[in-house]
């Protein structure tokens, strides 16, 4: 018996984002690219439902679609996402990796899959808005030569490392 399902929710809007990082619409929307994906999937597998078979332990394209976005984006372990959506560690792992696809393939279609050109990222950079804030990184050790000389030029003046 699943613990967390789609349903349960999908009216708690800071708990649908916190889990999948969209909102109802955004996700409403994304169902609907995510179940063309499935449909094409299970068809060019030569998956018929009306086959018979046991029943799926994730039924329905929006329990399928907020399972991968669930694992995703808080990435627990397998054998804790089996217990809160009802499966065991290797059911679990067949989901994933037979979901991932097609949520892949769904977010290419739209337009979301990663630039690996830097053209592409050229590109995609010009048609975005001009933003109005930046995020400063944060401060990272790195390996320092061992030449004195070269070692100067690569400190930062920090003592200690910082929290």
């Amino acid at each position: 018996m699943a613990i967390l399902t789609y349903d349960e929710v999908k009216d708690k809007a800071s708990t649908l984002r916190a889990m999948t990082s969209l909102d109802r619409e955004e996700f409403e929307v994304l169902a609907v690219a995510f179940g063309e994906a499935w449909a094409q999937q299970e068809e060019q597998a030569g998956r018929v439902a009306s086959k018979g078979g046991r029943p799926p332990q994730l039924r329905g394209l929006k329990e399928k679609l907020f399972f991968i976005l669930f694992y995703r984006k808080t990435y627990p372990l397998q054998e804790v996402l089996g217990h809160l959506f009802g499966l065991s560690q290797g059911q679990a792992n067949q989901w994933v990796h037979r979901v991932s696809g097609v949520l892949k393939t769904t977010l290419e279609r739209q337009g979301y899959g990663p630039a690996r050109l830097p053209e592409e990222m050229l590109a995609r950079l010009a048609d975005e808005e001009l933003q109005e804030f930046g995020i400063d990184g944060t401060e990272r050790r790195i390996q320092r030569p061992k030449d004195d000389d070269r070692q100067r030029e690569h400190y930062s003046g920090n003592k200690k490392p910082t929290r």
